[in-house]
């Protein structure tokens, strides 16, 4: 969904310009600083930290500004599929919550242990991988199982992935990857800051 609207953080406060008619459209005030803001279509991810090292994420409405929930966690490697948000958190467990509630659906730890694993979405399927081993993550109840990818796509010879989602942010960097960038946008979103990557590594 293109927008002329641009989204503009100041410390705790975040705003809407419409450049058209040189107005803010809404403005919404934070507790806390805000570190990054992504949109996906009419949803807006804000990262917000304390002065105590405790990190939140926030969803909001692109269209009217309205806070849905806030959650006490980084959201890295972010994949929306129908009602879920799916993402990798800081600690290397599979989150999926709820994208109207913010309820927690399921949680699962990563099965690499010493690598940041790789994910791909081909057909509503979730595939998280590396060199070695790829898993399939069941998006109902949060169980992952060894599988394979199509026979076309190697995962040794894989670097940055854009899937069908088209988006990936705030992706972890891997110990050995040796490189992040920002700004990984398809045409599913347009960001106003925070940072996407897509990071990888080997292992299993």
């Amino acid at each position: 969904m293109k927008s002329k609207s641009i989204l503009i953080s100041e410390k705790k406060n975040i705003r809407k310009y419409n450049p058209s008619n040189d107005i803010f459209e809404w403005e919404h005030e934070f507790e806390y600083k805000i570190s990054g803001i992504s949109r996906i279509d009419d949803l807006v991810i804000v990262t917000t930290y304390s002065n105590w090292g405790k990190n939140y994420t926030s969803l909001l409405s692109f269209e009217t500004g309205e806070k849905f929930w806030e959650i006490q966690n980084v959201f890295y490697s972010i994949h929306i599929i129908e009602n879920i948000i799916i993402f990798l958190d800081k600690n290397k467990f599979f989150n999926g919550i709820d994208i109207k509630t913010g309820t927690e659906k399921f949680k699962v730890k990563s099965p690499f242990t010493w690598t940041t694993p790789k994910i791909i979405l081909i057909k509503n399927t979730y595939f998280i991988f590396s060199s070695k081993k790829i898993y399939h993550l069941n998006m109902n109840n949060g169980k992952i199982m060894e599988t394979k990818l199509p026979n076309k796509i190697n995962p040794k010879e894989l670097g940055i992935v854009l899937d069908e989602f088209q988006i990936n942010i705030n992706s972890i960097p891997s110990s050995d990857a040796g490189y992040t960038y920002i700004g990984d946008a398809g045409a599913g979103g347009d960001f106003g800051g925070g940072d996407a990557g897509g990071g990888g590594g080997d292992g299993g």
